[in-house]
Parts: structure tokens; sequence; C-alpha cells
């Protein structure tokens, strides 16, 4: 289960960041773009934000200091600012929520053993 939230909190870390990058245009500014998109246009941003949130992810797991002051990770350093710190920060909050969930199991496994002493 705790694979399946990581996943799906790395997944919409990408999806967060792509969503953002889209909003960031103003609407008054004539259409330019071709009416058409290729799927490797979009894809090399995806991969980019997943990697940087993967590398962030690893980083935070492990223990490590990461900041808007740090170092950026190897694979963060072509994101966007804000991308980069919106990623920090959902990164950051689902490491805590996973944190939170081991602790509520360990005390339920805890109580349930001493229910049964």
């Amino acid at each position: 289960m705790r694979t399946r939230t990581t996943a799906a909190a790395i997944t919409g870390a990408a999806l967060l960041l792509a969503l953002v990058g889209c909003s960031s245009e103003p609407d008054d500014k004539p259409e330019d773009k071709p009416s058409r998109t290729t799927s490797t246009a979009t894809a090399a941003p995806e991969a980019a934000a997943q990697a940087c949130s993967d590398e962030v992810y690893a980083h935070i797991s492990a223990g490590n200091q990461l900041g808007a002051d740090e170092p950026r990770p190897d694979a963060c350093t072509n994101i966007p600012e804000a991308d980069y710190l919106d990623t920090l920060l959902a990164i950051t909050q689902q490491v805590n929520k996973n944190g939170q969930d081991d602790l509520e199991q360990e005390i339920e496994d805890a109580a349930s053993a001493a229910a049964n002493e």
C-alpha cells in the first residue's frame, strides 16, 4: 500500500507540475501555438518532472535535508523554480504522511499485541 501511495504522490506531483506550467501564461496573449501538439513535446517536460520528483523523494526519504536554500538535485536543475518548490512541498508532505501512517500502524499493532496478552 505504501508503494501505491508513494507512486500516486509522485504522479500527482508530476501532474501538478504540468498543470502549473500550463496555467502560467496570461489569457490575453494571442494564440501563436500550433493547433496540434506532439507527444514528444509533452513527454519531455513530464519525464523531467518525474525524474525530479523521484530524486527529491529519494533525498527526503533518506533523511537528507532538502530545502529551498539547499542545492537542487541534478534532475531538478532545469525545472523552473516555482515548479521545483511545488515538487519539494508535495514530496515532503507525502513522506510525512507515510511516516504518520507507519506510526499509526505500529501503535495499532502494539495495542493489539497488548490486548492479546
